[in-house]
């Protein structure tokens, strides 16, 4: 089969919903943003459910993808290897070509936008985890909530804090 015969078809509709996704994976990650800046752990929840939702119908539609790049390679008598877009574009008709050129070009901005907030609304959950961590520690009055089994002189502390907490006082 020569290369402006291959189908290209079924790459273009999987690369379209693969893109959809992505772009409802970075909607959810700015919404997860506001949530968790606001605390709001109900909503976050729901959030997260509906991001591994989307991941899981990514994760089908990438194994897809798979599969069809594999019968193009085929169909194109290519050598068996992981080709990227940018290899595949000059194989196809000059219209998907601009389409695939396209999606390319799409996809790139829309990944680096998706990294960034995922590593934003990552850095702010080890932030709210860590305050949590302090205000846990001041309430339960322990100089190291993760490291109080020993004394400045190395001999074990008595069992408990090493002074009275909120918690041990009645009200």
């Amino acid at each position: 089969m020569s290369a402006k015969e291959a189908d290209f078809t079924s790459l273009l509709s999987l690369l379209n919903q693969q893109l959809e996704l992505h772009h409802e994976l970075l909607a959810i990650g700015e919404e997860q943003r506001q949530h968790i800046i606001a605390n709001r752990t109900e909503e976050l929840d729901s959030l997260v459910r509906q991001q591994a939702e989307r991941l899981k119908k990514l994760t089908a539609l990438e194994k897809k993808r798979l599969v069809v790049t594999g019968e193009l390679h085929k169909d194109l008598q290519l050598a068996e290897r992981t080709f990227t877009l940018s290899e595949l574009i000059p194989y196809a008709t000059t219209a998907q070509q601009r389409e695939l050129t396209s999606l390319l070009n799409d996809f790139a901005p829309l990944l680096e936008k998706l990294k960034l907030s995922n590593e934003t609304n990552k850095m702010l959950l080890q932030t709210n985890i860590e305050l949590n961590e302090l205000m846990l520690s001041l309430l339960a009055d322990t100089a190291d909530p993760l490291n109080n089994l020993y004394r400045g002189d190395g001999s074990e502390a008595a069992e408990g804090p090493a002074g009275p907490s909120l918690f041990d006082h009645q009200v």
